[in-house]
């Protein structure tokens, strides 16, 4: 009989938005998978959690995938996080949910925090429809193509994006969408949270020389 794959969302950064349900799942896994285990020690730690982890990242995916297909088959219950948020969402994990499906293995979702969804509502834009970008090209002419192309839609449209980027980012954006407002929010959920609105050139000025560490989520407004 196989085993169960469950999906388990962690806080974005705020240790008390995990669920009860979500703690529940971890402790009845016989593993636990997850992107990095640095940041799982942690978390498991601060929950009293000790299981077996596996990591399935970018750099083993596919070896991972098979190890940890392997486990469900063999009927172990395996809970699957991320570094934060929602599994598959933006991250490896999507090729083992995939495998799963098609062995017919059990899957549990778990939901909680999750920047994009964190974002929208902070921004007091219109999101009764939006368009999920995620990561635009590190190259500079593919993201500003990319950008282009976005700037059409009729919507608003949400881009995920690393510090070190971000300028750069924000530029390409008041190039091609030009005066239109922009949302930034960085450490949501956090002490630390910080969100800015204005134009992608206002947003520029007032980070200055600021350099933060982790992700950005940034909103477009539509036309």
């Amino acid at each position: 009989m196989n085993g169960k794959l469950n999906i388990v969302a962690t806080p974005i950064g705020n240790y008390a938005d995990m669920t009860v349900r979500g703690l529940r799942l971890l402790n009845e896994s016989d593993v636990i998978v997850c992107e990095e285990f640095k940041i799982a020690v942690r978390l498991l730690r601060f929950f009293g959690i000790k299981k077996e982890l596996l990591s399935l990242n970018e750099h083993n995916k596919n070896d991972s995938t098979r190890e940890v297909l392997n486990l469900l088959l063999e009927g172990k219950t395996v809970s699957l996080i991320s570094d934060c948020g929602t599994p598959g969402f933006a991250d490896p994990g999507h090729e083992l949910i995939c495998r799963c499906i098609e062995f017919e293995i059990g899957i549990e979702f778990c939901g909680g925090a999750n920047s994009v969804m964190a974002a929208l509502p902070l921004s007091g834009f219109d999101i009764s429809r939006f368009y999920y970008a995620g990561f635009v090209s590190p190259k500079s002419d593919q993201r500003r193509r990319r950008l282009a192309e976005l700037s059409r839609l009729q919507t608003a449209v949400v881009l995920l994006e690393t510090p070190y980027r971000l300028r750069q980012v924000l530029s390409d954006i008041g190039e091609t969408f030009g005066g239109r407002p922009v949302f930034a929010g960085f450490d949501l959920t956090m002490e630390s949270e910080k969100v800015m609105r204005g134009t992608a050139a206002g947003i520029l000025e007032d980070l200055g020389e600021d350099k933060k560490r982790g992700e950005f989520v940034i909103i477009i407004d539509k036309p």
